[in-house]
């Protein structure tokens, strides 16, 4: 890489860093202003399964529309924000949930893009950029319940969305201004494909189904989770949901340092084997000390594996626009999970039960880990 193209690499992730932080804050703040939107609108647990769905069917849905000019989407996307958001906060129950889908497709828009422009830009040595931005969208989601907790002591959801609204259009101006479009690598080895790739890619896009889901059924679910097991009110279950991310912050920090010494599979091995102890912890000791510490746990178990699958992805394909279809199926993860996490709660009328589809998932990665070993192990076509 040349001296100016190092700068300008340099200047785009000095700009993506931040704006990847806000689609963590955006992603995460819903669990938190969940209790507060379901008491406005008198929401059951299925009708708030029902609006997590439409969001992160959205979001995949933001994912299939990136498929160039990345940086150009991305300032779209902050631009649809802007709008869903005030809609949002001005809404009534009819449009809620068609406010909730475009809200999701908006924020799948520029974090697909940045993931995608990081993996155009770098290809094969994607792996420290997308962990350190991963980072970066890590502390974004880790802000988002301590953000809304201080509102919510003394204002409703309304008021976080108008300001997610302005925050949003700024970033849609420096997405404008600062990030220019790296260019297409038009190789040969960009088209290459074939059943083989075409197999790694669903055996991939089903691991991050599962992962993407239960990172968002987590993130949606244990605010309200708190609120019940302590009953405390929306702004104390809002803290101790940031326990959570609080865990996936740090892990994501330490996980890049340790993945320079440590294979990658026995880390992926090991965060899913803690996952799934950390998930039975939480459900099975429900007390105040317990549920913070299987927070904290879970939330490290979680960090690490998404960014790894996804930089291993960007190793073994050339051609990035591929990696829409794989990232829009993990946005489907996102929403069935929740939403099947909030039926399971109404039918059985306790959300701990519904919450059990968290350690299922986990259990099915682990089961599943093999394959991708194997997989991996087979080299590539060229």
């Amino acid at each position: 890489m040349t001296l100016t193209a190092k700068k300008s690499a340099n200047r785009m992730m000095a700009v993506l860093h931040p704006v990847f932080a806000l689609t963590g804050v955006l992603h995460a703040v819903g669990g938190p202003l969940l209790p507060s939107l379901s008491s406005g609108f008198h929401l059951s647990d299925t009708q708030s399964g029902s609006l997590l769905m439409f969001y992160f069917a959205g979001t995949s849905l933001g994912a299939l529309l990136c498929t160039r000019h990345y940086a150009r989407l991305m300032t779209f996307g902050f631009l649809g924000v802007t709008a869903a958001c005030l809609g949002v906060a001005a809404t009534n129950h009819a449009l809620l949930q068609p406010l909730f889908l475009l809200l999701g497709i908006c924020v799948g828009v520029p974090m697909s893009a940045v993931s995608m422009l990081v993996g155009r830009q770098f290809a094969e040595k994607s792996a420290a950029p997308l962990t350190f931005l991963n980072f970066s969208w890590s502390a974004g989601a880790l802000a988002a319940p301590l953000l809304a907790a201080p509102l919510l002591l003394s204002h409703t959801y309304r008021t976080a969305y108008v300001v997610l609204s302005a925050v949003a259009a700024l970033a849609a101006v420096a997405c404008w201004l600062l990030i220019e479009e790296p260019q297409e690598d038009a190789s040969p080895s960009a088209q290459r494909g074939g059943m083989p790739n075409l197999r790694f890619i669903g055996l991939f896009a089903f691991l991050a189904f599962l992962e993407v889901g239960i990172e968002n059924t987590a993130a949606s679910w244990l605010a309200t989770y708190a609120l019940r097991s302590s009953g405390s009110g929306a702004a104390a279950a809002a803290a101790t949901s940031s326990l959570y991310w609080g865990g996936f912050l740090a892990s994501r920090g330490l996980s890049s340092l340790l993945l320079l010494r440590v294979d990658a599979m026995h880390v992926l091995r090991v965060a899913v084997v803690t996952g799934v102890l950390a998930a039975a912890l939480l459900l099975g000791m429900p007390g105040s000390a317990f549920r913070g510490l299987a927070m904290f746990v879970l939330g490290a178990a979680l960090a690490p594996i998404f960014p790894l699958l996804l930089s291993r992805f960007f190793a073994r394909t050339r051609n990035t626009s591929d990696s829409r279809w794989v990232l829009a199926i993990c946005g489907f993860g996102g929403s069935a999970v929740p939403w099947l996490t909030g039926l399971v709660s109404a039918r059985s009328g306790s959300l701990r039960i519904g919450l059990m589809t968290i350690p299922a998932a986990l259990l099915l990665i682990l089961c599943m880990l093999p394959a991708l070993g194997a997989r991996h192990s087979i080299p590539a076509a060229e």
